[in-house]
């Protein structure tokens, strides 16, 4: 037999940390990320993100949506000043 007595409260804590752990997100490093000269070279030649995505998949083999490209590029100190110049 065992002496083990089972505590409900403790097992919940234990099931509700390990539930906590399994819940968050795990990002890794974008593709993106080594062809960054290239796709800000581009977009400020005027590409649109649609045809970034296009280049991507034709060239590079790399299979994204323009949305992801999007959210990638404007998070770029390098084409945030050239977003608000555009616009100024």
């Amino acid at each position: 037999m065992s002496t083990h007595h089972f505590n409900a409260t403790t097992e919940l804590e234990v099931i509700r940390k390990r539930k906590k752990i399994q819940q968050r997100k795990s990002y890794s490093q974008s593709r993106l990320i080594k062809l960054r000269v290239e796709l800000v070279a581009l977009r400020k030649e005027g590409a649109s993100y649609r045809e970034l995505s296009l280049w991507l998949r034709q060239f590079k083999r790399i299979k994204v949506t323009h949305t992801t490209v999007m959210r990638y590029l404007e998070k770029l100190p390098e084409l945030k000043e050239s977003n608000h110049a555009e616009f100024s």
